[in-house]
């Protein structure tokens, strides 16, 4: 196992698709990263259920909550 794999968490707005290719990815200890966890501006993203299936921590930032998306 790489002992400098670094945490890391995955921004998406939908279906995750990059997010699981990066899950898949992260699965072989030689990866440079662990994905722990996953955030999505949309509480019905399907990527997040994706990730809780996998165990991986997930969060909603709901955009409206701020003043505009580059807030």
């Amino acid at each position: 196992m790489n002992a400098q794999r670094k945490r890391t968490v995955v921004l998406i707005s939908g279906r995750g698709s990059n997010m699981t290719a990066l899950i898949a990815a992260a699965s072989d200890p030689a990866f440079p990263a662990e994905i722990v966890g996953v955030i999505s501006d949309k509480a019905d993203a399907a990527g997040l259920g994706i990730a809780r299936a996998r165990g991986i921590a997930t969060q909603v930032v709901s955009r409206a909550d701020h003043g505009s998306k580059q807030a």
